[in-house]
């Protein structure tokens, strides 16, 4: 079963694997029930988890919304199923059981916390083990995420958690994939598959990313680690392009690590700070990272950067992961801060198979290094 725990002791911020106690918990089985938890848990000031029994949840009438002035934390995950009678005794993690559709239709799903003025609660809201799948955000009416829009208005340091969660065909006015807007805290994307997704009258087809400010000596206000971003497509919007999209305030950093970005039109990602808008300018790294484009007016600190083919198994059938003779094999390397990612990959296999992880969302489970390159 999974939980997080986020701490903030003093200045620093860590967060880690580790219980936490929910006021309430719901157990759902159809998308009348997704939306009556989402309702009931907004109106909680306690902490709330929504556990998905694996399926397909679609939204025949409108959002999946979850709107709040609460501080309180809420986890939103998938996977669950029925063991002894208990209709939500136990968690798979494969994204793939458990399906919110959008039908080509609406914006899939709508996380806001907005505290009144002042609050200083610190809270934590986390997607977990789930597609996010064919959502639609209108652009005639400036629809943001049409996957997921998740956003926390608070004065509080707040912490925005995505994870082994897979974003797939979703359209949106900017951010197709998903949006988030952090006014003051942080953002961990880890362990996720962003698949061709689009924005078709400006940018950011898979993430559009917003962060104001964090608290103070966090080191890492962003993360995005071991996740892969392909195909995605957009209008262009005044050189922004069609991977991720980041606007960074002053004090904020944007990490991307063990991850891999392909065929983005223009760019892979857009990197811009916010000092035009009075919040100042973020900076932005990458390490052991496929990151072949870069736009904005942020640079990218790069290292030990990823270069040429990833040769993923299949492009034409969407299959994304790394081939036997990938050369970006074992090299996701790079420490991903705060906590490691999930032992098991996007489809529930095992992660750290040899030397070190692979890059992206998915471990290759056939390369054999024993003979590869000689005795290992």
């Amino acid at each position: 079963m999974f939980r997080i725990m986020a701490f903030i002791a003093g200045l620093a911020w860590l967060a880690m694997v580790s219980p936490q106690a929910f006021a309430a918990t719901w157990c759902v089985r159809d998308h009348n029930e997704f939306q009556q938890a989402l309702t009931a848990a907004a109106a909680s000031p306690q902490d709330d988890e929504i556990k998905l029994r694996e399926g397909i949840y679609t939204t025949f009438s409108s959002t999946f919304t979850y709107s709040t002035q609460n501080a309180g934390w809420l986890t939103i995950s998938g996977g669950w199923y029925t063991v002894d009678g208990n209709d939500c005794a136990q968690m798979r993690l494969d994204a793939r059981r458990t399906i919110l559709d959008g039908a080509g239709q609406r914006r899939v799903l709508l996380i806001q916390q907005i505290t009144p003025q002042g609050a200083t609660t610190s809270s934590q809201l986390t997607v977990y083990n789930l597609t996010i799948a064919n959502g639609f955000g209108d652009p005639a009416t400036f629809v943001r995420g049409g996957g997921l829009d998740m956003g926390t208005y608070n004065d509080g340091f707040t912490s925005l958690v995505v994870e082994n969660t897979i974003f797939a065909n979703n359209d949106g006015y900017f951010g197709g994939g998903a949006n988030f807007y952090v006014k003051k805290g942080s953002l961990r994307i880890v362990n996720s598959l962003f698949d061709r997704n689009r924005a078709s009258t400006t940018a950011s087809a898979h993430a559009g990313i917003t962060m104001l400010a964090t608290g103070e000596n966090v080191a890492h206000a962003a993360v995005i680690a071991n996740s892969t971003f392909v195909g995605g497509r957009c209008a262009g919007n005044g050189g922004r392009g069609c991977g991720v999209g980041a606007g960074l305030g002053g004090g904020v950093r944007l990490d991307v690590v063990n991850s891999l970005f392909h065929d983005n039109a223009i760019s892979d990602l857009n990197l811009e700070g916010l000092a035009n808008v009075g919040y100042g300018n973020g900076t932005a790294g990458a390490d052991f990272s496929l990151v072949t484009t870069v736009s904005g007016n942020l640079p990218l600190a790069a290292t030990n950067a990823l270069v040429g083919d990833p040769r993923f198994v299949d492009p034409a059938t969407f299959d994304w992961r790394l081939r036997d003779d990938s050369p970006f094999l074992d090299l996701g390397r790079a420490l991903v801060p705060y906590y490691a990612p999930s032992i098991l990959d996007v489809h529930a296999q095992r992660r750290t198979r040899y030397a070190a992880m692979d890059p992206g969302a998915f471990e290759n489970q056939n390369w054999d290094t024993l003979f590869a390159n000689g005795f290992n």
